[in-house]
């Protein structure tokens, strides 16, 4: 059911962007009475929103760029070695960032300091965490809702209630390489970007058999009615607990345009802008780099330096030599 409940707040996400026009539509005056500038700025709001299309391929490039920088030996292909250091680089920065006094250990305190940053940073997410925890405590549920509980059972092999760099140095190794093992179709050693979609494929189609499985209760091989029902509604009821921000077990037109503008502003997030200097803006314009933003004038080693640091002896300044003679 958890595979539900996440796979929900995705398409809730998408179909929110047309929440203001259905609740609107249940008020006919609505419509009428709102402001046309408003409506005109909503529409143009709307607008400003990437396609599914563009949102693919914006997923895309980012994926490719993060295989172009795990693959260091730029050979088109990705070893194992290099999936695990890139993965010991990616989460061992979320680690370091977490062990605030440097200990090699991450404790529950710690751990809670970052995500309380994090949610504090990202609104759209406490409302989330806020909601699933609502939603556990009403189900009453044992399952953890809290991230860092989860994260820490995942991660805390010796039960000590903390996280070791050893700890999560395993992790990453094992789980690669069971991710790598798979992927790894034609057994050379290496995956390619065919493999590594051939494996996101995979993972998209073991989910939906997770999915499946949970909600055939029975396992007898299919979903009865009331088996289907119960697979719904879950996730409907945590979809209502997110809508309901202020859970008064109601959801307003406010609340839905509320949390509209929350994940309007999350898509927005992942379309950084092109710089205006950078080398394709710089190639369509036709301006050089001076013309579009100032160029600072950064320190280089001097050959003075560079003598020094190769052969030991710095070499003479005119100035010292005119003096000798």
């Amino acid at each position: 059911m958890k595979t539900y409940t996440f796979s929900s707040i995705c398409v809730l996400s998408l179909g929110l962007m047309a929440m203001p026009g259905v609740l609107r539509a249940q008020d006919p005056g609505a419509q009428r009475a709102q402001d046309p500038g408003v409506q005109k700025a909503q529409e143009h709001a709307l607008e400003a929103l990437p396609n599914p299309m563009q949102a693919l391929l914006l997923m895309q490039n980012v994926g490719r760029t993060m295989f172009m920088a795990a693959d260091v030996n730029h050979d088109g292909l990705l070893s194992e070695k290099e999936a695990i250091d890139a993965n010991n680089t990616l989460i061992g920065g979320f680690f370091f960032q977490a062990d605030k006094d440097g200990n090699g250990v991450v404790t529950q305190e710690e751990a809670r300091e970052v995500q309380e940053t994090y949610l504090s940073q990202n609104p759209w997410a406490r409302t989330i965490v806020d909601a699933l925890q609502a939603q556990q405590k009403n189900s009453q549920s044992n399952l953890p809702v809290d991230p860092i509980q989860s994260i820490t059972a995942l991660i805390d092999t010796n039960n000590d209630k903390q996280v070791q760099a050893t700890e999560v140095r395993e992790l990453v190794q094992t789980t690669t390489k069971s991710i790598f093992a798979a992927g790894d179709t034609n057994r050379d050693g290496k995956m390619s970007e065919s493999e590594i979609y051939a494996a996101m494929a995979g993972g998209i189609r073991s989910v939906a058999q997770f999915a499946f499985q949970s909600a055939d209760t029975d396992n007898n091989g299919s979903l009865s009615r009331a088996e289907f029902d119960k697979a719904i509604v879950e996730p409907a009821n945590v979809a209502f607990q997110i809508l309901d921000l202020n859970h008064d077990g109601q959801v307003s037109q406010q609340e839905g345009q509320q949390f509209e503008r929350m994940v309007i502003n999350q898509v927005r997030a992942f379309q950084l802008p092109e710089p205006p200097n950078s080398p394709v803006s710089l190639i369509e314009s036709g301006r050089l780099p001076s013309e579009v933003a100032p160029v600072p004038a950064l320190a280089t080693p001097t050959l003075n330096r560079i003598r020094q640091q190769t052969t030991g002896q710095p070499r003479q300044q005119s100035g010292q030599r005119s003096q000798q003679r």
